[in-house]
């Protein structure tokens, strides 16, 4: 099987590995999506995405997320999530 991950901030690295690993092992692309973006959300100290990101105007931190199974097409999305910190689990078809 061919597989790839890619990411273009240095920031996304040990998400990359991860996914690699999920990948490697014949693991779902869903799946390795999710822990890539998981991995980088959940750093606190990155202040343009996830858990890390900046507050708005209330000085409240709000995700949001979007997903599609490039197999069914299944979307789903969140916005403004502010009591969870993986978004993408909840966007989740």
């Amino acid at each position: 099987m061919t597989y790839g991950t890619i990411a273009t901030w240095r920031m996304a690295h040990e998400g990359v590995i991860k996914a690699q690993d999920i990948l490697k092992k014949q693991g779902k692309a869903g799946d390795a999506v999710e822990t890539l973006i998981n991995t980088v959300e959940a750093y606190p100290y990155y202040k343009s995405v996830g858990y890390g990101g900046l507050p708005n105007e209330q000085g409240i931190v709000e995700m949001d997320a979007a997903y599609m199974d490039g197999d069914s097409f299944a979307i789903g999305a969140v916005s403004s999530w502010h009591s969870k910190r993986q978004t993408r689990c909840i966007s989740s078809p």
